[in-house]
């Protein structure tokens, strides 16, 4: 799993303007500070997982993403951002963003939903993320929400705040998140999301070029490209997996459909690889429950909940073959 570099650049000189020494904080997260000059290369996901804990450490702010939201700007999506400032609203920004989800981060799933309550913007770390990170998947959350407002108002030249804020956390310092979010935030939600007035994503964004908008979707979709097949069949079922649905395991035909293809040619590429969806599922789960188990605080009939085991007897079993065989 990879994250953008340009991430990664967002927490070091975010936290560095917080208090943060730069090259201490670098040496900590095990990054050569001219690494950070490419702004497109993807780094596997753990450094910058790592890096929030750190930054959150040396800065000794606990809300740092939340106070470091304010101060960024688009530069921290890299060429998607680029295509970003040349959408003509930002209906069309957020789909980008979840049409180019992967050529950020597949650490993260975005979404968006319309509904009678307004227009909704989901942005959720993947389960891995989620549990053996919860703090950094939290910084990382916060920093989202707080910037949007000032994204949006780079964009259209107008004030534009959430109707509400739905944070999959725990509640504290409830008064900063309302000051610096401009809405009411309902904490421990089942899901982390912005729900604006569908009116407010109607707003034209005053850098609308259609030419270059034009080259930059280009651009992002042969990036898009590069990736997938830099990765094996398999190993895209498993970004399904954890992107869309959670870690959970559905149906083989939902997987299927959802990538788009029919179930016989979805087979026939499991098959070109010698492997089954079975394999693919089991290997995923073995993943995720090492990984929980690893670096987090969750149970061990929490973990098997959310790999999907209907019984703790079921996982227990799983996971001893797992370890036995490592």
């Amino acid at each position: 799993m990879k994250v953008q570099n340009s991430i990664l650049r967002t927490i070091i000189y975010g936290a560095v303007k917080h208090g943060a020494p730069f090259g201490p904080l670098c040496q900590r997260i095990g990054i050569d500070p001219i690494e950070l000059n490419d702004a497109e290369k993807l780094l596997d996901w753990e450094i910058s997982s790592i890096a929030w804990d750190h930054a959150v450490e040396m800065t000794q702010d606990p809300l740092l993403a939340l106070h470091m939201g304010q101060e960024t700007n688009i530069s921290g999506f890299g060429m998607l951002g680029y295509l970003i400032q040349s959408c003509s609203t930002l209906e069309e920004a957020f789909e980008v963003v979840v049409k180019y989800n992967n050529t950020l981060t597949d650490i993260f799933h975005f979404s968006t939903e319309h509904t009678p309550q307004g227009y909704t913007f989901y942005f959720n770390p993947i389960p891995q993320y989620r549990n053996k990170y919860p703090e950094s998947s939290r910084q990382a959350v916060e920093l989202l929400m707080s910037a949007l407002s000032g994204v949006f108002y780079m964009l259209t030249g107008k004030k534009i705040t959430p109707l509400r804020a739905q944070l999959a956390y725990p509640k504290r310092n409830i008064s900063e998140y309302e000051r610096i979010l401009q809405t009411n935030i309902v904490f421990d939600a089942e899901t982390n999301c912005l729900i604006y007035r569908m009116e407010d994503m109607l707003t034209r964004i005053i850098s609308y070029d259609k030419s270059l908008y034009s080259i930059f979707s280009l651009l992002l979709a042969e990036k898009q490209q590069n990736i997938s097949q830099q990765k094996s069949f398999a190993d895209q079922i498993k970004d399904v997996l954890l992107s869309q649905f959670g870690g959970q395991i559905p149906p083989i035909e939902v997987v299927a459909s959802r990538m788009n293809m029919s179930l016989r040619t979805f087979q026939r590429r499991l098959a070109d690889e010698k492997i089954t969806f079975r394999q693919v599922s089991n290997e995923l789960r073995k993943e995720l429950a090492l990984s929980m188990m690893d670096k987090c605080q969750s149970n061990k009939t929490d973990i098997a909940y959310l790999l999907g085991y209907a019984e703790l007897s079921s996982f227990q079993r799983a996971y001893k073959n797992w370890t036995q065989g490592a």
